[in-house]
């Protein structure tokens, strides 16, 4: 029976649930919010300003990625392994492995489009030279538009990630599940429903599902359902409405969180959110100042509760509180 499309859950797939944050996804989400001929909503300012920058050379990963508002062949989203992938590795997993049915996932691609697209074509036609094309053109759109502003996407996403992580461990998985977007989603074991065009319902058999925040999906979720991945479910962050409004510009470096505790200080739990566990110096480089100084800051946020520090020998590894990530959670806009 064909209705609002349904993943069907096992008590095993609920506890197979896990998350991933995925930058070559992003770039992705971004270039879509680019190549569509509407942007989506929310992203009509950070469009406007993106667009006169972006080489020549961007222009195969819009096309490819404005070609349907919620599909892309599925190639170019590889299964996420238990730890984070940089942009770059997560890249070549996706466009770098020959094992990979380039063109079959493209002929799909194009069964689903309203008409033909050069690019889409190039890729059944030419696979090797078509990733390589794309390959060159991701990367092109990463350095113009995201990389300068990965920092603080990352900081959002880890954010979220983190507070359905904590919902989870206090309520359960299907606590998290029922507030994960409920505009979009809604959760009633053993389905859960979200919006899109009418589809039958998928069983997740055992293999759980990865959950997959997004700051660019601002308009709707996107799936990824084939037979040789673990299924995933995209879903925007959390904060990523409010991110927009001002046109992913917050009110200072670090937005409302400053007042609390001073620009740098909030620069240090950003930096933690999105990168546990890091040493002193690790702490100073992503600051741009000096350990000491790096020190000094971290040692006042220890005083008041919002870091813990764990020494093995030599080293020192930070890591946000449950207090601190409250304060991150408060002020994250």
């Amino acid at each position: 029976m064909v209705r609002v499309p349904r993943l069907v859950f096992s008590g095993l797939d609920v506890g197979r649930v896990r998350f991933a944050i995925m930058p070559f996804q992003e770039v992705l989400k971004a270039a879509r919010g680019l190549g569509l001929r509407q942007p989506p909503a929310g992203l009509a300012g950070w469009r406007h300003a993106v667009r006169p920058l972006l080489p020549a050379a961007a222009r195969p990963a819009l096309a490819l990625c404005g070609a349907h508002p919620r599909h892309l062949p599925d190639f170019l989203t590889p299964q996420p392994p238990p730890q984070p992938l940089s942009f770059e590795d997560e890249l070549a997993a996706a466009l770098d492995d020959p094992t990979v049915p380039v063109a079959a996932d493209t002929a799909a691609f194009a069964g689903v489009l309203a008409g033909s697209a050069p690019v889409v074509d190039d890729l059944i036609q030419h696979p090797d030279e078509g990733r390589r094309t794309l390959a060159r053109s991701f990367v092109t759109l990463h350095r113009a538009v995201l990389a300068a502003d990965w920092p603080r996407l990352q900081a959002q996403l880890a954010a979220d990630v983190s507070y359905r992580a904590r919902l989870a461990a206090r309520h359960g998985v299907e606590a998290m599940l029922d507030t994960l977007c409920p505009r979009l989603v809604r959760w009633s074991y053993p389905y859960l429903e979200f919006a899109g065009p009418p589809a039958a319902d998928y069983p997740l058999d055992g293999r759980g599902l990865v959950l997959v925040p997004s700051m660019f999906l601002t308009d709707g979720v996107h799936r990824q359902l084939n037979d040789r991945q673990q299924p995933m479910l995209f879903y925007p962050a959390r904060t990523a409405a409010v991110f927009w409004r001002g046109g992913g510009r917050t009110d200072g470096p670090d937005g409302r969180l400053a007042g609390p505790v001073g620009a740098h200080r909030a620069a240090v739990l950003r930096i933690l959110a999105a990168r546990p566990g890091l040493g002193t110096g690790e702490v100073a480089a992503a600051l741009g100042v000096a350990p000491s100084t790096a020190s000094a800051h971290v040692a006042r946020l220890r005083r008041a509760g919002l870091v813990m520090t764990v020494r093995s020998a030599r080293t020192a590894r930070h890591e946000l509180t449950p207090l601190g990530w409250q304060l991150l959670d408060a002020n994250i806009a």
